[in-house]
């Protein structure tokens, strides 16, 4: 199911017990994602913390890297999160209230692919139009 300007993917699951790191991607190819979403619990020497990118091409451009440490995320417990695509953004809802934007860097309206990995089980993945206002 494509995702596109003005829709909304909101993931739930269960983080495991003993995480490193859960990822979520939105993309077209391993090569070309548009967001890379990476929730470090313990990961390379990263604890609590989470790191936002993308990748046009081999490798991620490290020097692009936003990086959040407001970490609502407990091993464990319920894990929700919300991404509303907007033209030129990506909002993402944290289960604290907070909400974070990275840009929309590949300037796609539309990602075909979304690839969920690492230390969490996915319970539901929902994709709607956002009742949240798109930039136009």
């Amino acid at each position: 199911m494509p995702f596109k300007n003005g829709m909304e993917l909101k993931v739930t699951g269960v983080v495991s017990s003993d995480p490193h790191r859960f990822t979520i991607n939105v993309c077209h190819t391993e090569e070309d994602i548009a967001l890379h979403f990476d929730m470090r619990f313990n990961h390379e020497g990263e604890i609590n913390t989470i790191v936002f990118n993308s990748k046009e091409g081999a490798s991620f451009d490290l020097n692009e890297e936003q990086r959040v440490t407001d970490f609502p995320f407990k091993a464990g417990q319920e894990l929700e999160v919300s991404i509303v695509f907007n033209f030129d953004t990506f909002d993402i809802y944290l289960p604290n209230g907070h909400m974070v934007q990275f840009p929309n860097r590949l300037k796609h309206m539309q990602y075909n692919n979304m690839e969920f990995v690492g230390d969490a089980t996915v319970q539901g993945i929902f994709v709607k139009t956002s009742g949240r206002p798109t930039k136009r």
